[in-house]
């Protein structure tokens, strides 16, 4: 397993964990105010949803670069076009060191670089 998926992985776990935490822990700090909890709950969980469609969309990238048969991807995904995005794919240029066609580092190219880098 290249040990840049292995920080992807790592490192996206974590931030979705973080924010179920955070999401769980809301109900101790806002459990009195039904509209602040609310908001702030659907927050975190948004963002641990991001983090995990990132995450897949990445790994589904790498997979199709690598020649990955198409239908079992899409078996496995349902749907692998809703996942792969531009931002996964630029995210995984940065875990791959690929060089962006644009002019500017996209920014999930510049997290991917750092993820690569410091493992996690």
């Amino acid at each position: 397993m290249p040990p840049e998926l292995l920080a992807l992985v790592t490192h996206h776990c974590r931030r979705i964990n973080a924010y179920l935490a955070r999401a769980q822990h809301l109900q101790t700090l806002h459990g009195d105010s039904m509209k602040q909890w609310q908001r702030l709950v659907l927050y975190a969980l948004t963002d641990a949803l991001a983090h995990n469609h990132l995450l897949v969309g990445t790994l589904a990238a790498y997979l199709q670069r690598q020649d990955f048969d198409p239908d079992l991807l899409r078996r496995y995904l349902q749907s692998p076009d809703r996942y792969i995005t531009r931002e996964a794919v630029q995210h995984l240029d940065g875990l791959t060191g690929a060089v962006p066609e644009e002019a500017a580092e996209p920014v999930w190219t510049g997290v991917g670089r750092r993820i690569a880098r410091d493992g996690g």
